[in-house]
């Protein structure tokens, strides 16, 4: 028996040439524009501290008293660390009823319940669209925030954000 030993060749004709070089040349130029826009938009994230408000709305009428400055706070979704209770503020909880003869919305207080503005100190990082928490929690204004505390749970809407110093 012969052994058939055929070297492996490849035989381009001048179609797969060309659509060689086109996919070659296409590849070579993803990689450098990739390269090139990678290195111009590293941002370095900022860290600082920032206070932030959320409230909890309808509470029953003296459970603020449960909540008190240097309360470690965690989200109860992710269970990360959200910051430390700097103050709490207690206001009767308010709610929008229809008048129904003047047709028209007006405050009417909740007998028996409270609004809590709670605002917590944290530590960020600034990465140029969002602010993230020391556990990785995305915090926004008007997002809920789902909070647990040393005894406590509440939810409610972030109200506002300050940033503070960076650090």
């Amino acid at each position: 028996m012969e052994q058939n030993g055929h070297k492996f060749r490849i035989r381009l004709n001048l179609f797969d040439a060309i659509v060689l070089v086109v996919v070659l040349l296409a590849g070579a130029a993803f990689a450098w524009l990739s390269l090139r826009t990678g290195q111009g938009d590293n941002v370095t994230p900022n860290s600082q501290t920032i206070r932030y408000t959320v409230v909890f709305q309808k509470m029953a009428q003296g459970d603020s008293q449960l909540i008190q400055p240097g309360d470690k706070l965690e989200d109860t979704v992710k269970n990360c660390s959200i910051g430390t209770v700097v103050s709490v503020e207690a206001k009767p909880a308010v709610s929008q009823i229809l008048d129904q003869e003047n047709r028209y919305y007006v405050d009417a207080v909740l007998e028996g319940f409270e609004d809590v503005y709670v605002t917590v100190e944290a530590s960020c990082t600034d990465n140029g669209e969002s602010l993230l928490l020391g556990g990785g929690y995305d915090i926004r204004v008007g997002q809920t925030a789902y909070v647990r505390g040393p005894g406590y749970m509440g939810s409610g809407p972030v109200t506002a954000i300050e940033r503070g110093t960076e650090g």
